[in-house]
């Protein structure tokens, strides 16, 4: 081999290099940024209340619904990016972040990092203090009044069958507004 061939095959494997560099720089410049992104497991977001259900990005709308817990869906699982009190839920099956709307007993929504009409806030959410159940409030960053709530609009016993919302703390029953990040393996 000659130095010339030599040469162009270490140049043409420093431009792949750099090409798929600048793919994967891409592709990750879609994803929420976060302090230990790469680290962040895996989680199922489970309803305080009812413990059968967990949170899940809708496959084929934007909206997020109840799941029972034993069913295996990559749509229900959820990756926490920041810390416990302002961070976004990921989920990669969507490729989307969950979002609030607005409003009390807005719906609860996914949609693309970075869109939401409400600003950065409103794609952001926080868990509040430990309730004597042993579930936490799933707050909004943007109205820290308005927590996810797993109960059916008529029926305080009733897990919803609808697309999950929002309520106030103070309106009604708080333990359908409860839920726990449950590491998967």
């Amino acid at each position: 081999m000659t130095r010339s061939t030599i040469a162009s095959r270490r140049a043409r494997r420093v431009r792949a290099g750099l090409a798929a560099a600048a793919l994967a720089g891409v592709c990750l410049a879609g994803l929420p940024a976060a302090p230990a992104s790469a680290a962040s497991p895996k989680v199922m977001i489970q309803s305080g209340a009812f413990r059968d259900y967990k949170l899940c990005a809708g496959p084929t709308d934007q909206l997020v619904r109840l799941r029972p817990v034993n069913v295996t869906d990559p749509f229900c699982e959820w990756k926490q990016f920041g810390d416990n009190s302002r961070f976004t839920l990921y989920n990669a099956a969507k490729d989307q972040v969950m979002a609030y709307t607005g409003g009390n007993e807005g719906v609860v929504v996914m949609e693309d990092s970075d869109t939401s009409p409400l600003g950065a806030n409103g794609e952001l959410w926080s868990w509040g203090g430990e309730e004597n159940w042993g579930s936490f409030a799933l707050q909004s960053f943007w109205d820290s009044g308005q927590n996810v709530d797993a109960k059916s609009p008529g029926d305080q016993d009733v897990a919803r069958t609808d697309a999950v919302h929002t309520r106030g703390w103070r309106h009604g029953y708080q333990r359908e507004l409860t839920w726990n990040a449950v590491p998967l393996h």
